[in-house]
C-alpha cells in the first residue's frame, strides 16, 4: 500500500500543479458583457465551493467567479445562548439579469429560523413553507419576472440560497439568522463558526442529474444529492469577513480568546465584553472555523444552569449541569480495546495529515500493556495494522507508531469499509474488554447517511470518540457518530493543539462515564425531552437537556450510574428565569432526534409518517428543514418582460492549511446566581 501511496503522491503533486496553473489563468477576468469564452469551464464548479458564496451560471451553462463584497457575523452571547446574523453583500457584475444560488456553511446545531434580502433599495422577509410548496413559489414569481429568494436546507450545516431576477450591477444583500447553544467542556465555554465546506468526497456510480443543477459531481447511487453539496473553490479569490460579538457570559470571564483567529477584546462593562476581529494585519480570510472559548474567574463553572419559557399553552425548560468530577469520574483499570480508524485520503495532506499522525502517536503511547488496540488507515480502501487487536506491550506499540509515522495523505476518502471492519473485528476476548473506538477525519465526505446507517445497526456496545482535524472538519458527521456511539467529539484545528485536546480526550477515555442519565419530574408534570433520552456523559462535560411541559415543576432530580455507583441531584426550581428561544432550540433537537427515525425506516409509509412530524414541528416553529424551506417574493414585478434570467456562478476560497433584553438580563442573573452559590458551597467545604 505504501508503494501505491508513493506512485499516488507524484500524480497528486502534478495534478495540483495543473490546478493551480489553470487557476491562474483563469483568475484574469473581466466583467463586461459577458464572461469571455476563456472562462468557459466545462467542469461546473459549485462542487468546489468552500466558503459562503453565490453561484451564477449564464445561459449558455458556462461559469466565472466573482468575490463576495462583504461578509459580516454579529453575535449576540448571553449566558449560554448564541443570537447570530450573518450578512454577505453580492454585486452582479454582468450586464444581464441573473439568478444566484449562495451556498454557505452553519453551525451544526443551528436554529435557521430568519431571512431577510436586500437588493437595492428593497427588503424582502422570508416565510417558512412547506419545502415543495417553497419552490413552487419560488419559481412562480422568477418566471413573473419578481425579486425572491429561497433558502434551503441540503445537510444541518449546508444551506442554499437561490436569488431570482438580479438586476446588472446590482447589489444584494442576504442576512441569515440563526440560535445555538453555547457548548460546555472542561470548564470551558465555547461557540464555533464554520467559514467553510470542506469538498466532498463522492462515492457510488453517477445517476441521472437534473439538467439544472449547479453541480459538477453528478448525482450517485450513493449519494443521491451530490450535485447540492458539493460547491466550488479557488485558491486566488479574495475572501474577507468581519466578525463582531457582543459577551455577555453573566459572570466575570477570566480568559476569552478565539483558537485560531487574532481578536480584539473591549470590556464595555463588568459583565460585557465586545469582541471583534483583529484587522491590523490585513483583511480576516473565511478559510478556517473561527472559534471563540471563555472561562468564569478561578476556574469556577456554573454546575447548574436552568432558564424556563412559555409560548401559548406550552412550556419550555432548558437544563444545563455539571456533576462534580470528584463524585461522578474517578480512573479506574479496566482494560480497553482501542481501535484507532485514521483517514490519510488527499484531502488530509499537509497540516491535517500531520495533525493526525501526531495525534495518533500521542493515543499509542498513552496506552497500557493490559490494553489492546489496532489501527486501521483508510483513503480509498482501508489498511489495518493487525488483523486483530493486539495487546499494547512495547513491540506492538512501536509497530503502530512507525505505521502512524509512515502515514501518505492521498487518494479518495472511502471511510465507510473501514468503519465497519472496526465495529466487525471483534474476537473471542473482546468481552474482556471496555471497547472503543477513535475514529480521526477531516470527514469530508459526502454519504453521511450511509454511513450513520451502518454505525447505528453495527455499534452495539461499543464506543465511539470521533477527532475532527484540519481548519474545516465536518461536523455534522462528527457529532453524529460521536452520539451514535455515545462517546465525545474532539476538534483540532491547530497542530499546536493537538498534546493539550488529545490529553483532555485521554481523560475522558480513561475515566468510567455516567450512564442511564434520567431528569426526574414530578408525577404532575409531563415532561417530552427533545432528543429522547440523555447521552452518556464524561469527565468535564455537561448534561444538557431541552424539555416541552404542561406546567412548570418547582423541583426535578437527575440521577446516572457512575463507577461509584448512583449519582444523584436534587433541584429545586425558585427563580422565574424566563428567556426566549427555547422554544426554537426544543424544536431543533427534536427534528433532530425524529431524523434519526427518518433514517431508520424501511418502509415508505412509515417514513411518510415521520416527515410529516418532522414538518409539522418546523412549520409551528419557522425552521428551516430537510422538508421546510424560508421562501421570500417581492410582490412587485422588478424584470422587463423581454429580458431573460440568465443563471450565473460565483467561486469561493478554498479552505486554510492551517442591547439587553428582560430575557438576556434573566439569563445573566441565573448564571451569576449559580456562580455565588458554587462559591458559597465551597467555602463552606474548606
Amino acid at each position: 500500500m505504501s508503494y501505491s501511496k508513493s506512485i499516488g503522491a507524484v500524480v497528486s503533486i502534478i495534478i495540483v500543479s495543473v490546478l493551480i496553473y489553470s487557476n491562474v489563468a483563469r483568475s484574469n477576468i473581466a466583467f463586461a458583457k459577458k464572461p469571455p469564452q476563456a472562462s468557459i469551464s466545462t467542469i461546473n464548479p459549485i462542487n468546489e465551493v468552500e466558503s459562503g458564496s453565490i453561484i451564477y451560471t449564464l445561459n449558455d451553462r458556462s461559469s466565472f467567479t466573482q468575490m463576495a463584497l462583504d461578509t459580516k457575523v454579529q453575535m449576540d452571547i448571553t449566558g449560554t445562548i448564541n443570537r447570530t446574523k450573518l450578512s454577505q453583500t453580492f454585486v452582479n457584475p454582468s450586464n444581464e439579469w441573473v439568478e444566484g444560488v449562495y451556498v454557505f456553511p452553519l453551525p451544526t446545531n443551528s436554529a435557521v429560523d430568519h431571512l431577510t434580502m436586500h437588493i437595492g433599495k428593497r427588503t424582502i422577509e422570508g416565510q417558512i413553507k412547506e419545502r415543495k410548496e417553497a419552490k413552487r413559489i419560488y419559481t412562480k414569481a422568477k418566471q413573473a419576472g419578481k425579486k425572491a429568494s429561497l433558502i434551503e436546507q441540503q445537510r444541518p450545516n449546508i444551506f442554499t440560497t437561490n436569488v431570482a431576477n438580479i438586476a446588472p450591477g446590482e447589489s444584494i444583500t442576504i442576512s441569515i439568522e440563526y440560535q445555538q447553544i453555547v457548548s460546555i467542556d472542561n470548564d470551558k465555554f465555547s461557540i464555533r463558526f464554520p467559514m467553510t465546506i470542506g469538498k466532498r468526497y463522492i462515492p457510488g456510480t453517477a445517476i441521472a442529474t437534473p439538467a439544472a443543477s449547479v453541480g459538477i459531481s453528478p448525482n450517485t447511487h450513493r449519494v443521491k444529492d451530490a450535485s447540492k453539496i458539493t460547491p466550488p473553490i479557488s485558491q486566488n479569490v479574495d475572501r474577507p469577513i468581519s466578525i463582531a460579538i457582543n459577551l455577555k457570559a453573566g459572570f466575570n470571564t477570566a480568559n476569552v480568546n478565539a483558537s485560531y483567529h487574532d481578536i480584539s477584546v473591549v470590556d464595555i462593562d463588568t459583565l460585557t465584553k465586545h469582541i471583534t476581529l483583529d484587522n491590523t494585519k490585513g483583511d480576516n480570510q473565511a478559510d478556517r472555523d473561527f472559534e471563540l472559548v471563555w472561562q468564569a474567574n478561578n476556574s469556577l463553572t456554573p454546575e447548574l444552569a436552568l432558564f424556563t419559557q412559555q409560548q401559548g399553552d406550552d412550556h419550555y425548560l432548558m437544563l444545563m449541569a455539571t456533576p462534580p468530577a470528584d463524585k461522578a469520574f474517578k480512573q479506574f483499570n479496566t482494560p480497553r480495546e482501542l481501535i484507532f480508524i485514521i483517514d490519510s485520503s488527499g484531502s488530509m495532506m499537509g497540516a491535517s495529515m500531520i495533525q493526525a499522525s501526531k495525534a495518533l502517536v500521542q493515543a499509542i503511547n498513552r496506552l497500557k500493556p493490559t490494553d489492546r488496540f489496532n489501527i486501521i488507515d483508510f483513503d480509498s480502501g482501508f489498511d489495518p495494522l493487525f488483523d486483530s487487536a493486539m495487546p499494547a506491550i512495547s513491540m506492538n506499540k512501536k509497530h503502530g507508531i512507525r505505521f502512524a509515522n509512515n502515514l501518505d495523505a492521498s487518494g479518495g476518502t472511502e471511510p465507510l469499509e473501514a468503519i465497519k471492519f472496526a465495529l466487525n473485528s471483534r474476537d473471542s476476548h473482546t468481552d474482556d474488554y471496555l471497547r472503543q473506538i477513535v475514529f480521526l477525519t477531516d470527514g469530508q465526505v459526502g454519504n453521511e447517511d450511509e454511513i450513520f446507517r451502518s454505525v447505528r445497526q453495527n455499534i452495539d456496545d461499543d464506543r465511539m470518540f470521533t477527532i475532527g482535524i484540519g481548519s474545516a472538519p465536518n461536523s455534522h458527521l462528527m457529532t453524529k457518530l460521536a452520539k451514535y456511539g455515545k462517546g465525545a467529539y474532539t476538534f483540532i484545528g491547530d497542530i499546536a493543539e493537538v498534546k493539550d485536546k488529545m490529553t483532555e480526550l485521554f481523560d475522558k477515555l480513561e475515566s468510567p462515564a455516567m450512564t442511564d442519565i434520567n431528569i426526574n419530574f414530578p408525577m404532575n408534570i409531563n415532561a417530552e425531552q427533545a432528543l429522547g433520552s440523555i447521552s452518556d456523559l464524561y469527565k468535564g462535560e455537561v448534561i444538557t437537556a431541552v424539555y416541552k411541559l404542561n406546567a412548570i415543576p418547582n423541583k426535578l432530580s437527575i440521577s446516572g450510574n457512575t463507577a461509584n455507583g448512583v449519582f444523584t441531584k436534587d433541584i429545586h426550581i425558585t427563580a422565574s428565569n424566563n428567556t426566549t428561544g427555547i422554544d426554537v432550540l426544543w424544536a431543533r433537537r427534536k427534528i433532530d432526534q425524529l431524523m434519526n427515525q427518518y433514517r431508520a425506516q424501511y418502509r415508505r409509509v412509515d417514513r411518510d409518517r415521520v416527515q410529516a412530524d418532522i414538518t409539522n414541528i418546523a412549520l409551528d416553529h419557522h425552521l428551516v428543514s430537510k422538508f421546510t424551506s424560508l421562501v421570500a417574493v417581492d410582490i412587485t414585478p422588478a424584470k422587463p418582460g423581454i429580458q431573460t434570467n440568465i443563471t450565473k456562478t460565483v467561486a469561493n476560497k478554498v479552505k486554510a492549511a492551517k442591547t439587553a433584553t428582560n430575557s438576556q438580563l434573566w439569563m445573566m442573573f441565573g448564571l451569576v446566581i449559580i456562580l455565588l452559590s458554587v462559591v458559597t458551597r465551597r467555602r463552606e467545604q474548606s
